[in-house]
């Protein structure tokens, strides 16, 4: 089997948005990516096992959340990392603008920044970049199916913004 990362593993899962393939690491869950054509992955240890089954789960709009799986953030600019540990630390229907997410992360006036970091998230859902808002709508969402996945996601946490796309 042939992976960019020898020391990365990879899991295709499919879930209510899709399939998805879950990297990891010794240390943790690496990337998650959604879309993509389903290939000959890697017995997961119980770690990553339980992690896949929480993403399903949670994706199907039931289960017990998402804390506590653990993530390689290895490779992480300190800024991306401090957005990150903020998206962390948010709790399921909350939202964030990204000037907010600048200021918490200890960067005020960085919200493009932020919205570059949110961008290049690896970890979407995990690292919820889609609590990530506009100060005057939803703002933008880099996963497939754009904000029709950002509105799905958030639905999921009972969240409904102004000029979002209405989800069933």
């Amino acid at each position: 089997m042939c992976h960019p990362n020898p020391m990365e593993r990879f899991l295709d899962l499919p879930t209510a948005l899709g399939p998805c393939r879950i990297r990891w690491t010794s240390r943790g869950i690496r990337s998650l990516s959604f879309g993509v054509e389903p290939g000959p992955g890697d017995p997961p240890p119980p770690f990553v096992a339980e992690a896949a089954r929480r993403l399903a789960d949670h994706l199907a709009g039931a289960g017990d959340g998402l804390d506590g799986i653990p993530l390689d953030l290895e490779g992480l600019t300190p800024f991306q990392r401090r957005v990150a540990e903020v998206l962390l630390a948010t709790r399921p229907g909350q939202t964030l603008t990204y000037g907010a997410v600048a200021l918490m992360a200890g960067s005020p006036g960085a919200a493009r920044a932020v919205g570059r970091a949110v961008a290049s998230n690896r970890l979407p859902v995990l690292v919820p970049c889609h609590r990530v808002v506009a100060s005057d709508g939803p703002g933008g969402f880099s996963l497939f199916g754009s904000l029709e996945t950002k509105a799905r996601l958030l639905a999921l946490e009972g969240v409904r913004l102004p000029g979002m796309i209405e989800v069933p």
